[in-house]
């Protein structure tokens, strides 16, 4: 299936033509395999491989196989592991919301004995026992203390009160958000539907986290609170004594919600990283699942963008370097692909049983991939041995051989149509790709073969993408 060129298509095949002629002559000479240009993701193809009614099938369950695997790995994770900690910060956040009620509720108590209470703008506590201001005239006269000014003292113990209540309020909403999509997510788990799995846990990781700073800030913000409280209640008559304790015994309480916060979060940390990284790739190989099953074009074929196979390599190589194996190992293909991976380790939470499985899923798009490799080295070198075959007809038909004609002038037209066909450098690019392809393909095959499954993956990924290159090349060789 062809689709439009774009100026990016055309960009590409001259990076291709020049990388291809810079390293020909090492290519050769020491049997090293190019790295294939990968167009833009966002370009449209002029050449793509298609994926033949009865390939599909097979290769979509290898895919399914994989990826609903990952989905159970992390949906068992998500439920077993974070059930206690996750608790307790939602029950810490519903706490807090309370607590900051009461203090609220404590404070407007003293505010009902004060003169100017209900007046917008106006201070609604009486911090001595006169007043620290009062109505003359129906304008507002601030007394001030000798010791401190009264009118900024109010302020700040105000506005704390207003901070913390306000905390309040957020933590209880996002306590309710955490519980509603913990929810959720329980019945994602059970329907195995990965892709909402991997929707909500982000959503209730970033509000766990949330909960936490908020309780944690309240708690610190308290301590300032607690000391304006006992300030002005040494200035308050026996008539605020009992509700000046009680406004202590408030700020206190909204201390303890934090003292448990702090703790579950630390304790989920290790997991909440492994679910973020692990619901990234889960995501990843769903979408590589829902690329094999898209309905096929007109022609029957099935055509998958190239991301595909790149995403299935780097899913696979960020599972074993980020989650299966320890920290102080090599990671795989590091120094053969000259990759430098800047993700940090995840897999500290990850039982043995759970890297365990998760390894194992991996031959499952070992074989899907491998399969898809090779169906576009076949197709593709197909394709470029008849356009061969078809731009040597046209030199030939150009140069006038044909089977009467002999002797030296047929040597002559012969040397002409060799130099001409090497002259052709899409050609020559496609012919290079198409080898490039092949080999690629069999240095897979033997990782594949020799247990180095990340490999194997690695060399299947540039056999399709060697493939790509050399058909839009032989397309464009047709067309010159």
């Amino acid at each position: 299936m062809t689709h439009k060129s774009t100026s990016s298509v055309f960009l590409l095949g001259f990076c291709i033509l020049v990388a291809i002629l810079a390293t020909a002559a090492v290519a050769s000479a020491q049997e090293s395999l190019v790295v294939p240009v990968a167009p833009p993701e966002d370009a449209e193809l002029s050449y793509n491989i298609p994926l033949q009614p009865w390939l599909v099938p097979t290769v979509l369950e290898l895919k399914t196989e994989f990826s609903d695997g990952l989905s159970d790995e992390f949906g068992g994770i998500a439920e077993n592991q974070t059930g206690e900690d996750l608790a307790a910060l939602t029950e810490a956040g519903s706490e807090l919301a309370e607590a900051t009620a009461n203090l609220r509720t404590s404070i407007e108590a003293i505010g009902e004995l004060d003169v100017t209470f209900g007046i917008d703008g106006i201070s609604r506590i009486i911090p001595a026992e006169s007043a620290l201001r009062d109505t003359l005239f129906g304008f507002v006269v601030w007394h001030e203390f000798s010791s401190t000014p009264a009118r900024g003292m109010m302020t700040r113990f105000e506005g704390l009160v207003d901070r913390l209540t306000a905390g309040g309020e957020v933590s209880g909403d996002l306590s309710t958000s955490v519980a509603d999509a913990r929810q959720q997510l329980e019945q994602a788990i059970e329907e195995g539907d990965s892709r909402r799995i991997a929707e909500l846990t982000p959503v209730i990781i970033e509000a766990s986290r949330r909960i936490d700073a908020v309780c944690v800030s309240v708690s610190e913000e308290s301590y300032e609170l607690a000391t304006l409280v006992d300030s002005l209640s040494e200035r308050s008559g026996e008539l605020l004594a009992d509700r000046w304790v009680a406004t202590s015994e408030a700020v206190r309480a909204v201390r303890e919600p934090a003292v448990r916060t702090t703790p579950a979060l630390d304790s989920m940390a290790d997991v909440l990283d492994l679910l973020v990284g692990l619901g990234e790739l889960v995501e990843l190989s769903v979408s590589s699942t829902e690329a094999m099953s898209a309905a096929p074009e007109a022609d029957g074929n099935l055509y998958i963008p190239w991301t595909v196979v790149r995403n299935d390599w780097e899913v696979a190589r960020d599972l074993m370097e980020r989650i299966v194996e320890e920290p102080d190992e090599e990671p795989v293909g590091e120094e053969e692909h000259g990759h430098e991976h800047a993700d940090e380790y995840i897999g500290k939470a990850a039982s043995a049983a759970t890297k365990s499985n998760i390894a194992a899923l991996i031959v499952n798009q070992v074989r899907a991939n491998s399969i898809l490799a090779e169906r576009a080295v076949e197709h593709t070198s197909t394709m470029v041995a008849a356009v061969n075959e078809t731009v040597e007809q046209a030199e030939f038909k150009s140069e006038g051989v044909t089977d009467e004609l002999t002797g030296r002038r047929r040597r002559k037209a012969l040397e002409n149509v060799d130099r001409n066909m090497r002259d052709k450098a899409e050609l020559f690019a496609a012919n290079f790709s198409a080898h490039s392809a092949r080999k690629a393909l069999a240095i897979g095959r033997a990782r594949d073969a020799a247990g180095a499954e990340i490999d194997a993956l690695y060399y299947y990924h540039n056999a399709w993408l060697h493939s790509l290159n050399a058909g839009a090349s032989a397309q464009r060789a047709v067309r010159e």
